[in-house]
């Protein structure tokens, strides 16, 4: 009978034993599969700027942007071409005609303050 016990006492012992590496394989099978997910995604991302990138340097080879840059950087121009300068003015124009003379507008409370005070009669 105390045979019995030992081996039932050493059977959960393995089991328990075969439990927690079975735990800590499946652990690092899914910190395994997540790092993949992080690197997969990385990838993507510089697939993505890679092939902007490489749209930009064919932009850049192309005849319209070397005239574009030759124009603005530059200040080149074609040799049939005639430039305009538009400058800002520096003073904005002034008014031509007078602004007419108002009265002064009074504040709420002035206004109060001559109904109740002021010495004018209503007829």
């Amino acid at each position: 009978m105390r045979q019995k016990k030992y081996y039932s006492f050493f059977g959960l012992i393995i089991f328990f034993y075969l439990a927690v590496l079975t735990g800590k394989s499946m652990y690092q099978n899914w910190q395994t599969t997540q790092e993949a997910k992080k690197i997969k995604a990385e990838i993507e991302t510089l697939e993505a700027e890679r092939e902007n990138l490489q749209n930009l340097i064919t932009y850049y080879q192309t005849k319209s942007f070397k005239e574009k840059e030759a124009r603005g950087k530059l200040g080149l121009v074609k040799p049939d071409e005639k430039v305009v300068i538009l400058s800002k003015e520096t003073n904005p124009p002034q008014n031509l005609t007078k602004p007419i003379s108002e009265e002064p507008k009074k504040t709420n409370w002035q206004l109060w303050w001559d109904f109740f005070f002021s010495k004018k009669t209503t007829p």
